[in-house]
């Protein structure tokens, strides 16, 4: 029989994953997480730039249904709120303290008055309105901590990517960072074919695609991401084409990303692929791509904007 030593194996690995010790979070993650709530959260018309103003200086305000959601994908985003479990993760707060605890200039009392602050508090039904009315006295009290803590100021954030060059730093895509963290740089032959969409198939390579799924957000510990792959055809205006997309990973025969990668060039939808790959190459440099208004006007822009990156960290 080998139904057993297979259940055994998938226990073993979801044992595996669920031991796993709990990660702080770096700046270009925590900055993924504001910007990205952003984009999902901020209204359009004329009061986007009324929330936008008080979200930057970190004001969970104004006190309606936008803000609410708004603070409830920044809590999920930071890891503070589990919406598996519908309860915080107070336990989560000193690792955080921990891992950058000699650049952040935290108060280590502070930081046990945080976890114990958000301990106490009740997440209830776990609904937008039910988690800001419990985090909001935690979050006024605790607000200049936590933006130590989460990376949430310019000064903070730029001491960290100065003492950690291994992180993907301000200004680089995901693209250039993971062939330089494969390679050791990114002009390299096989990444040049690569980035022409050539699929070499060797070990490194699919690292490198790895890194970046991972990186554009595709990927995690629990596998694809479908909808944030269907999101980047939305984003250069092919959201006609997002059953053709579901359907291509859906038949792809592997599980890792360089499986999906070369699914989806061998397919009918490639070229718009390379088109929204190439687009979420430029936003992975610049995180506030889209929150200044700026769309998909096609390849030629894209070229275009990469020359000229905006490497200006956004608060």
């Amino acid at each position: 029989m080998i139904v057993a030593p297979v259940v055994l194996s998938i226990f073993l690995q979801l044992f595996v994953q669920a031991a796993q010790p709990w990660k702080a979070l770096d700046p270009e993650q925590a900055l993924y997480v504001y910007k990205r709530c952003y984009e999902d959260h901020l209204p359009a018309g004329s009061s986007r730039a009324t929330y936008l103003k008080s979200w930057n200086a970190w004001k969970l305000e104004p006190n309606d249904a936008v803000t609410h959601c708004y603070a409830k994908c920044v809590l999920i985003g930071l890891q503070l709120y589990d919406e598996k479990d519908k309860a915080f993760k107070s336990e989560r707060i000193p690792v955080q303290h921990e891992a950058y605890k000699t650049l952040n200039e935290a108060n280590p009392r502070e930081v046990t008055e945080y976890q114990q602050a958000l301990a106490s508090i009740n997440a209830g039904d776990g609904s937008c309105v039910a988690l800001y009315n419990a985090y909001l006295p935690v979050h006024n009290k605790f607000v200049d901590l936590s933006r130590k803590l989460y990376h949430g100021t310019v000064e903070g954030a730029a001491k960290i990517y100065a003492a950690m060059p291994q992180i993907k730093q301000k200004g680089e895509s995901f693209f250039a960072y993971c062939a330089k963290k494969i390679w050791g740089g990114y002009n390299k032959k096989e990444w040049k074919r690569g980035r022409n969409y050539e699929l070499s198939g060797s070990s490194q390579f699919k690292k490198v695609i790895d890194c970046i799924f991972r990186g554009l957000r595709y990927m995690d510990d629990s596998g694809l991401k479908v909808d944030e792959v269907v999101r980047d055809f939305n984003l250069i205006n092919k959201s006609d084409l997002e059953p053709k997309v579901r359907s291509v990973l859906a038949s792809c025969t592997g599980t890792q990303a360089y499986d999906y990668y070369s699914c989806l060039l061998k397919s009918p939808v490639k070229e718009d692929f390379k088109n929204a790959f190439d687009f979420h190459e430029l936003r992975s440099a610049d995180y506030a791509f889209l929150l200044r208004g700026k769309v998909y006007e096609g390849p030629e822009q894209v070229k275009e904007e990469m020359k000229h990156l905006n490497t200006t960290v956004h608060f």
